[in-house]
């Protein structure tokens, strides 16, 4: 019987498992902090977008259709399919996703907790393999602990670790398998085992190859140097070390480019065979959907061309930095120095966010010279795998709203904390060293648990809540009646795509993944037949409704989805629009809000001008960058109109407002033609709801707690950047005539040139909204100031033509 191993030695043991150990735990706790992982993030968020596309691929994946990955299947009247493909990923991710929702059968969800919990068990296993690698490239698995726990605080890997996305967790497990599987091959030389790696790396996701691409080029670059010294060095001559570097073809960096080239081109090929075959006829490969979308978001074609115009490469670098930054950062750390997430993601970078980014990545890459040699070129490569990743796909990186791409920057706070450890170690040697690393770890343990409560939050705050709950048990009964059947959807389609993506809209396209369905028909051509059901947004109990319960998604029986459209007609017309012109214009503030433009008599040319809608906010203090100069946010509507027989030449465009233009003090909407000429114009005033209210309440009384910078007919606060009127009790009396406000700057070379010789800056307003509003017998007003440095404000009231009613002078240096 074998000895069992004295004390001393079985202590060693649990020391060195006990830095795994306190990862094990730290790692399990993501999963306590989740909280209710049934319900997605808010709808129109990206996050619900691809987490409901991904699942939408994985319950369509089936042999029946030869594992063709799509997001769209209908079952025509003669048994046979059409699809809509979605085939430009590797299949492995949406095979593992359909593997853990299968046994769930109809139960929505269960199937999005199973899929959350896979996403985090990926997650996890990202951060065990790459603290596993650290522990094999600094000698000591406490650096290892301390450095994965710190790089994996960072609010892009926390906020994204359940996100059911072939494009985040379940890539980045793939780029820390093969990362693991670069240091194993430095240091036992275990190459096969790298490309068993690789290989299962590319079956999950296309982010390795940012991975790969430094490595294969560094090793190769370092093979190459070597050649040439060793030719040189023994004499031979310059041309003779250049005949020498053909030798780099039997290299294993050569092997591995071959082989993830190969291996991916084999996945790339299957998608689009599949693809090509699913339309059922000829088709040119530059025609298929997963074809254009790829070669656009590779810069390679123009079908991407706005989005790649709207981010020149100055923008495009400082996302880049910015994203740099703050994954090199533990997401406590730069929520204690003011980082917003995700607001902070503007469509323009300051730049100071992006040289704290540029610090950041240098010191990152600087520290490479702490890291063993043999070791650098794996830690280089994942230090540089996000911006790699980023030039290749640059439309995707280049979007704000695409923040998950920060995750794979992950590499840079890795490479640092490791680094900074080493350092520390050899700068203390022994038994002061392994001090160091333990009480790294001991800090970096609280840093990961307070960073993961903070993401949590954010979680919540973006969660849907009741109304998710009722979509998702709406829908788990419409999908029992539907299953097998032939589904199809009679709305104009803004009403569904809540996302701008996909033809029924993502989520749509997941809850009714198990039935057959058809495009939705939006009255512009006629229907297509032999549908079993039809879908609705809109309500109409003359029809044969399935769901009289509903109050959200609406099911009817065989039904002729025209007399949906005029349901629709009818119930506009049979409502009182907020504003009336050339178009009317009514403003639905329910989940999802929208402005529907009407015209009841219409023909092409009415249409033909483009659509502006300017929205005002309750609070312009929340305004950042060219919309906080102006007062204002702006969105320019996609005309999609219906004007067939169904609405008997009426005109309908619906305009889905974000969620943040809901409650807006002001809206002003109409259209343009070129050059900028109005042709109509209206200006609407939302009916304040309970939540503007108690918002104008919960201003008030924060404003009103602090001192006033001078007191006369009305209260004045400088507050946030703005300068906010309070006056309580306060009455109609109290609000006629006009303000005025003027702004003189400390620098008159602050001022725009026409307003230089005058030394001030003008605004005349009345109380109204967008500027002030009258609730509850209270009066408030918020005016934003100018971002530059002032001297003195004035303002007043006065009745034009008549007396000043009060002024007041505040001297803002004093």
């Amino acid at each position: 019987m074998p000895s069992l191993p004295r004390a001393p030695a079985r202590l060693a043991q649990w020391r060195d498992r006990l830095p795994l150990a306190i990862l094990l735990i730290a790692l399990a706790s993501l999963f306590a902090l989740g909280g209710d992982r049934g319900y997605f993030y808010r709808f129109g968020s990206f996050e619900s977008e691809i987490s409901h596309k991904t699942l939408t691929v994985a319950e369509n994946l089936s042999p029946r259709h030869n594992f063709l990955m799509a997001i769209s299947v209908w079952k025509r009247a003669d048994g046979g399919f059409e699809y809509v493909p979605y085939n430009r990923f590797p299949i492995g991710g949406f095979a593992l996703a359909k593997t853990v929702i299968a046994p769930f059968g109809n139960d929505l969800a269960a199937k999005l907790v199973a899929a959350r919990v896979l996403a985090m068990l990926m997650f996890c296993g990202a951060a065990l393999l790459a603290h596993l690698a650290v522990a094999r490239i600094a000698g000591s698995r406490w650096i290892a602990l301390a450095a994965t726990l710190f790089a994996f605080s960072g609010i892009y890997a926390l906020y994204h670790a359940d996100a059911v996305s072939v494009e985040t967790s379940v890539d980045l497990f793939g780029a820390t398998l093969t990362f693991h599987g670069m240091t194993v091959f430095i240091q036992e030389g275990r190459f096969r085992q790298l490309l068993v790696k690789t290989c299962a790396a590319l079956l999950l996701g296309w982010h390795v190859y940012g991975l790969l691409l430094p490595f294969i080029a560094l090793g190769l670059g370092g093979e190459a140097v070597a050649l040439v010294r060793s030719a040189i060095s023994s004499g031979d001559g310059i041309r003779a070390a250049l005949a020498s570097l053909p030798a780099l073809a039997r290299s294993r960096y050569a092997a591995l480019a071959a082989v993830s080239i190969l291996f991916g081109s084999a996945l790339l090929a299957f998608g689009f065979a599949n693809e090509y075959m699913s339309y059922g006829e000829n088709r040119a490969l530059s025609e298929m959907p997963s074809f254009r979308s790829m070669t656009g978001r590779l810069g390679v074609s123009d079908s991407h061309k706005d989005g790649e115009d709207s981010a020149g490469w100055g923008d495009f670098f400082r996302r880049q930095l910015h994203r740099a930054g703050v994954a090199a950062a533990p997401y406590a750390g730069a929520r204690l120095a003011g980082y917003d997430f995700p607001k902070s993601e503007t469509p323009r970078i300051p730049l100071a966010r992006a040289a704290w980014g540029f610090a950041a990545a240098c010191a990152s890459l600087a520290s490479l010279a702490l890291i063993p040699r043999r070791f650098r070129i794996p830690m280089a490569a994942l230090a540089s795998m996000g911006i790699c990743w980023a030039l290749a796909a640059r439309y995707n990186a280049s979007v704000e709203y695409h923040h998950y791409e920060g995750l794979f920057y992950i590499g840079l706070p890795l490479t640092l904390f490791c680094a900074a450890l080493i350092g520390a170690r050899r700068l203390l040697r022994a038994r002061l060293g392994g001090a160091v690393a333990i009480g790294s770890a001991a800090l970096a343990a609280p840093v990961f648990a307070l960073s993961a409560f903070w993401a949590a939050q954010l979680h919540r705050d973006a969660g849907l809540d009741d109304f998710g709950k009722t979509l998702m048990a709406e829908f788990s009964a419409i999908t029992e009646m539907t299953r097998g059947k032939r589904v199809l959807v009679a709305s104009p389609p803004e009403e569904w795509d809540f996302n701008s993506f996909g033809i029924l809209g993502d989520s749509l396209g997941h809850y009714l993944a198990g039935s057959y369905v058809k495009g939705s028909y939006n009255c512009e051509s006629e229907p297509p037949g032999g549908a079993d059901f039809a879908l609705s947004r809109h309500r109409d109990d003359s029809l044969n409704l399935l769901t009289p319960a509903h109050g959200f998604a609406f099911l009817y029986g065989p039904t002729d989805p025209a007399d949906l459209c005029r349901s629709e007609r009818r119930r506009l017309e049979s409502s009182e629009p907020l504003a009336r012109s050339t178009f009317d214009v009514y403003l639905k503030t329910e989940y999802p809000p929208a402005l529907h433009y009407f015209k009841p008599d219409c023909s092409p040319q009415d249409y033909e001008a483009p659509f502006f809608a300017y929205f005002y906010p309750n609070d312009p203090r929340g305004l950042t960058g060219e919309p906080a100069r102006i007062g204002f946010e702006g969105m320019s509507p996609v005309a999609t109109f219906s004007r067939r027989a169904a609405f008997d030449v009426a005109c309908l465009m619906t305009l889905h407002l974000w969620e943040r233009y809901r409650d807006s003090a002001l809206i002003r909407t109409g259209q343009y033609i070129s050059g900028g000429e109005r042709l109509w114009e209206v200006s609407i005033t939302p009916p304040p709801s309970p939540e503007r209210r108690a918002a104008y309440e919960e201003t008030y009384q924060a404003v009103a707690s602090g001192e006033p910078a001078a007191r006369s007919g009305f209260d004045l606060y400088q507050d946030g950047g703005a300068l906010i009127y309070l006056k309580e009790p306060c009455s109609e009396d109290d609000l006629r005539g006009r303000f005025f406000l003027s702004v003189h700057p400390a620098d008159v070379g602050d001022l725009p040139e026409d307003r230089r010789d005058a030394g001030h800056e003008s605004l005349n307003f009345d109380f109204s909204p967008p500027h002030g509003a009258a609730f509850g017998g209270k009066c408030m007003a918020i005016l934003r100031l100018p971002d530059y440095e002032i001297a003195k404000i004035e303002t007043g009231q006065w009745i034009p033509g008549g007396e000043r009613l009060w002024d007041a002078e505040i001297a803002v240096g004093d």
